[in-house]
């Protein structure tokens, strides 16, 4: 009798592939469900191309001089994170457990590199539950959908994606039940229904149940209060069991939502919730204090939208870590104007923390004044010198093409990064990809004469605005990774991501020296990825021509 639920995680096409053919295979599922995804072949075909070149430098590693070689081998020796399970999975299991419903397990990766594995399966298990996390669009999910659907059994999709499309679509006819909202308030009222022979479907206490086009609603609500301390706690020792392995480094997570409106985020509005939440530092220090003294943990990343507020509570936590010697190693987002002070930094630093992801953004004013940062060049500037300073390992992200983007402002986030340069950096492609975003509100399109393109199967939907249009923008992306490469400014974060988590400062020369070699050399990858980018450039330029009005019938900009 199938009875069990099959937890399905994972991304389709992620960071973390290591099979380029397996990633190849991906893609072409996910572009044949795409519709006007030109936009997303470049953007995919910019990030691959030093990825390649650094497969190819890796290759002949062994005529380059030994301290490159040992170094760069340590580097990419495998990471503490490779097999741990998605922090998704760790929660839905132990939710399941308090259900009383049994669990299997299944990484979306498994669909490709071993499909009997996975069809064995999706076999034994009534219902699927899906996790949306990590897709990024309507194709993506489709494809997933398609190859886990079986006569016998019931598919429940939740996660982020589902969040941002609700409203916007009406589900998919092999999907029986959409989850929107907190999964912690929506998993005993799914086991609920599936033990009714998913005949009785009741909205937890604050939720509802909406009929879409093909598939039912379900939504959470939203916790009583601004505190998340009676979230239950994700069971890493289960996860351990169930794995049959000790796991060094695992996931955590603090808060939901965030109190900025950066004009290009959505983070402030999943879980159809608006209000920022977290937990208290008592009960944080709590749960790590248990993770490393019973499973032996040694790092923690963090996957808050933003770890570093409220202030207080950053540090009194870090105070509780400190008083008690739990000690472990921790990875977290931040702000940079938190980051600014310095005392922050070095009271973070004595607790245990190794590394932070700052949204930079940009190093023109302008730029972070139009996406409402709140948050400055000369903060950006003392962040980065102060993690400097203390040996905090600094991951920049940069959004390339947001309303304003001039071949000007480019040169000035260069010159930024070149004379306060992060130890990685990640050049992101603006994207007008969801909904409900500030930016995409009427006055903010007039303000930039944005023109965006609605479409719910592309993860980069075409955009054109007074300064830039999408059909430029991927080169401007690629010029400036090879000479933020070349330059030997920073680290290229998608370059070199499998060892990020164990970087260590002494590496930084040796690493950048390697990144030049794969930036200057290998022609052939380099001229085989010209012809690309010019055959997917000529589509793209084609495609955006006869979606968007000509360029002399738009409004005029208002500045």
């Amino acid at each position: 009798m199938r009875d069990k639920v099959l937890i399905v995680t994972g991304g389709l096409i992620t960071s973390q592939e290591t099979s380029l053919w397996q990633a190849a295979r991906k893609c072409w599922a996910q572009l044949t469900r795409a519709r006007h995804a030109w936009l997303d072949v470049k953007v995919k075909l910019t990030m691959a191309e030093p990825i390649v070149a650094g497969a190819c430098e890796r290759a002949i590693l062994s005529l380059r001089p030994k301290a490159m070689r040992e170094t760069v081998r340590d580097y990419f020796a495998k990471p503490a994170e490779a097999m741990t399970p998605s922090l998704t999975e760790v929660v839905l299991a132990t939710l399941l457990t308090k259900a009383g419903l049994p669990y299997e397990r299944m990484n979306l990766d498994t669909l490709y590199a071993d499909p009997t594995r996975a069809d064995e399966l999706l076999s034994q298990c009534a219902c699927v539950f899906l996790s949306t996390t990590y897709l990024h669009d309507l194709s993506e999910l489709e494809t997933v959908v398609q190859l886990i659907k079986r006569p016998h059994n019931r598919i429940v999709v939740g996660g982020a994606l589902v969040g941002v499309l609700s409203g916007k679509w009406g589900g998919l006819s092999e999907i029986d039940l959409v989850a929107v909202g907190y999964g912690e308030m929506l998993v005993g009222a799914v086991a609920d229904w599936l033990r009714s022979d998913c005949r009785e479907l009741r909205a937890p206490s604050g939720g509802r149940v909406e009929v879409g086009a093909h598939s039912r609603f379900l939504y959470s609500g939203v916790p009583e209060g601004r505190s998340l301390d009676g979230m239950i706690t994700p069971d890493w020792g289960q996860a351990e069991r169930d794995h049959g392995q000790r796991f060094r480094m695992i996931y955590y997570e603090s808060v939901r939502g965030c109190p900025y409106r950066c004009s290009f985020c959505n983070y402030p509005f999943l879980f159809d919730d608006t209000v920022f939440r977290t937990k208290s530092a008592a009960k944080m220090a709590d749960d790590w204090e248990c993770y490393v003294n019973e499973l032996g943990v040694e790092t923690i990343t963090c996957l808050d939208s933003l770890f570093t507020i409220p202030r207080e509570r950053l540090a009194e936590f870090c105070k509780l870590l400190i008083q008690r010697r739990v000690r472990v190693k921790w990875v977290c987002y931040a702000r940079a104007d938190d980051l600014a002070d310095e005392r922050t930094v070095a009271l973070m630093k004595e607790a245990g923390a190794h590394q932070v992801q700052i949204g930079i953004e940009s190093g023109d004013p302008q730029l972070l004044e139009n996406m409402n940062k709140a948050c400055d060049v000369e903060a950006n500037r003392a962040a980065l010198a102060n993690c400097r300073r203390h040996g905090l390992t600094s991951i920049v992200s940069l959004v390339v093409g947001f309303p304003g983007e001039t071949a000007a402002s480019l040169e000035r986030t260069y010159c930024f990064l070149e004379a306060t340069p992060p130890d990685f950096y990640f050049l992101a492609t603006f994207s007008t990809r969801v909904a409900g975003v500030p930016l995409l509100e009427p006055d903010n399109r007039r303000r930039f004469s944005l023109e965006a393109m609605p479409n719910l199967y592309s993860m980069a939907p075409y955009w054109r605005h007074g300064t830039m249009s999408c059909a430029e923008v991927g080169n401007h992306v690629r010029e400036l990774d090879r000479r933020l490469m070349r330059g030997k400014v920073s680290l290229n974060a998608a370059l070199f991501y499998q060892g990020m988590l164990n970087y260590n400062a002494n590496q930084r020369d040796t690493l950048l020296d390697f990144q030049q070699r794969v930036a200057d050399n290998h022609s052939v990858v380099r001229s085989l990825f010209g012809l690309a980018h010019r055959w997917v450039d000529g589509r793209l330029r084609r495609d955006v021509a006869r979606h968007f009005a000509p360029v002399s019938a738009r409004k005029p900009q208002v500045v």
